[in-house]
């Protein structure tokens, strides 16, 4: 079972994302959906399918699925329903949410549940006539069965650039016990003209074993 948390580790620090909005939450009835790859030299690939929808202006919904599949082609994977709620006013410009989730880990011919539990903080900023943002996210993963759990940090910068295209600079660290993996992500949205969607290009750039560089790809779409 250790080993297939470390490996979830691995995965979930790869494929963090600010698809997942943290502090600001969907307005009701509106959605987002989002599909995500990742590719190394090393012919290890990762994928991520996340949506969530607005059941009210403080609640939001979602399903966050996650999976990495190793040069020997081992698989290993995470999934997590969550509900996330809204703490405070949301017209203030410190945003703060809280997050419960539950799920579970697969891996190794293994399946184990999990439950989650985090909390985010945003911030918009404007530099110059340009709109950015921050968010902070801490969670908590805790795996019953045995006892395992994993703490994770996550946090990201976003500014915009044009009206087609948005800086992003994520940056992930998880840990388990005395094992810590981190990783930072540099890429750029782009919007075609004309369309809703979104096509997210980055690398994502491991604290150690740089060699392990991902190159990755995502679409974004809002409903």
């Amino acid at each position: 079972m250790r080993k297939l948390f470390v490996a979830s580790l691995i995965l979930w620090q790869g494929l963090a994302s600010v698809a997942d909005a943290g502090a600001w939450l969907r307005e009701k009835g509106d959605g987002f959906v989002s599909l995500s790859f990742g590719a190394t030299q090393f012919s290890e690939t990762t994928n991520a399918f996340y949506i969530e929808y607005g059941l009210s202006d403080k609640t939001t919904i979602g399903l966050d699925v996650s999976a990495f599949t190793n040069a020997l082609n081992v698989r290993n994977g995470f999934g997590n329903l969550f509900l996330r709620r809204a703490i405070g006013p949301a017209d203030q410009p410190d945003k703060w949410a809280y997050e419960l989730g539950i799920g579970g880990v697969w891996g190794n011919e293994m399946h184990r549940p999990t439950v989650k539990a985090g909390i985010a903080w945003g911030r918009g900023f404007k530099v110059n006539s340009r709109a950015g943002w921050i968010n902070l996210d801490a969670a908590y993963i805790h795996e019953p069965t045995l006892g395992e759990h994993i703490t994770k940090f996550d946090a990201a910068v976003g500014m915009a650039f044009s009206d087609a295209t948005t800086g992003l600079l994520e940056i992930s660290v998880s840990a388990q016990k005395s094992e810590t993996y981190g990783a930072f992500e540099p890429s750029l949205l782009i919007q075609p003209k004309d369309s809703k969607f979104r096509i997210k290009l980055g690398a994502q750039i491991p604290f150690s074993e740089q060699e392990k560089t991902a190159l990755k790809m995502g679409i974004w779409n809002d409903f």
